[in-house]
């Protein structure tokens, strides 16, 4: 195994209330990698305390926020969310999000329409069944729709799931235009990031209901090429509303982070899942919903933000996962997309939702 420095994957997992709670430390663990895979090694064991001088400030550090679905408009590209997007205007989608967007190095969310014009949707099937009830869906906001995006401090998508080809590669490459015109940095399958931030050089990609190892090992193979240190997943795949992960998500995450990823983040199911510590690494299974079009009733208003904080210490780079509780409405029983930070009560109720979940 190629070591190309001491980098450590060690980290204590946060739940942020008020100023965070600790959850666990990760056990040591000696990472049996391909040659090529950055060694991560000496972690501290379930009883050891975060180092004080990890916590000290003169450490360079990336804070990262990453945030769930977001689908900027209603089913077939209309109704209900563009309504509000004419009355309010764009600031209103995240400003109930944007301090804490604006306040961290990078945010990333997972884009699940395509930002276009373009007019010739995908074949799906029946739009309808017999009884005149919705069984297929396409995505689309118009491309200055970009402007909620950057308006909320959003600086990175991900766009690997089921809806970005909703109106073909028309519409994925007009999005992708879109996002670059506006600043807004993206990942899609092969075709991956490295950010380097405050001198650490991270790593991105995103896959959608794919397992296969020989393709996470490629991209992931890639970063590393490209001078990433550390490599973040995101992937898109899950049973909708299912409150824990089936195989595909499991293979895809316990994939990646055998293969050196210091974090799996995953979206689809609509719902908030559990997150977990694998072989010292952190998976946050479903972020759940976050400002999302595509539901009048939500299935479910919980959600969260995963922050990642990397901080290169003198032994190596360490990783720092904390979740912050949201709301995707900010109006209880009403979809009013606008994601919200839960406090109090309603922020421990998710928090306890969230561990026992992880269970």
């Amino acid at each position: 195994m190629s070591n190309r420095g001491s980098v450590h994957k060690a980290f204590t997992v946060f739940i942020t209330l008020a100023m965070a709670v600790m959850l666990s430390s990760c056990a040591q663990r000696s990472l049996g990698a391909p040659a090529n895979t950055t060694a991560f090694d000496a972690l501290p064991s379930n009883d050891t305390p975060v180092p004080t001088e990890i916590l000290e400030k003169s450490y360079p550090r990336a804070l990262i926020s990453f945030a769930g679905d977001t689908v900027l408009s209603s089913i077939q590209g209309v109704s209900a969310y563009n309504s509000v997007y004419n009355s309010e205007g764009p600031e209103y989608f995240l400003s109930g999000v944007s301090d804490i967007f604006a306040h961290d190095d990078l945010t990333i969310v997972n884009l699940e329409c395509p930002l276009t014009t373009a007019t010739d949707r995908i074949d799906k099937g029946d739009e309808k069944d017999e009884d005149g009830k919705l069984i297929a869906f396409w995505f689309k906001a118009p491309p200055e729709y970009v402007n909620i995006l950057t308006s909320g401090s959003v600086e990175m998508c991900n766009l690997a799931n089921n809806h970005i080809l909703d109106y073909g590669y028309e519409g994925l490459y007009e999005t992708q235009q879109t996002l670059s015109n506006a600043g807004i940095d993206y990942f899609i399958w092969d075709d991956t990031i490295v950010k380097e931030i405050n001198g650490i050089k991270i790593g991105f990609f995103g896959f959608s209901f794919d397992s296969n190892p020989n393709n996470i090992h490629a991209v992931m193979d890639q970063l590393r090429a490209e001078g990433a240190e550390v490599i973040v997943a995101y992937f898109h795949d899950g049973n909708e509303l299912e409150y824990y992960p089936n195989e595909t998500q499991r293979a895809a995450a316990y994939t990646a982070i055998d293969y050196g990823a210091s974090a799996v983040l995953e979206s689809h199911a609509h719902v908030i899942q559990g997150i977990e510590e694998y072989n010292g690494g952190f998976i946050a299974w479903s972020l759940g919903n976050f400002c999302y079009g595509g539901f009048t009733t939500a299935p479910d208003e919980d959600s969260m933000i995963v922050q990642l904080e990397f901080v290169r210490t003198n032994d190596g780079i360490v990783c720092n996962p904390s979740v912050i509780p949201c709301s995707n409405t900010s109006t209880p029983g009403i979809i009013d997309f606008r994601p919200t930070i839960l406090s109090g009560s309603e922020a421990t109720r998710v928090l306890d939702k969230i561990a026992g979940l992880s269970k």
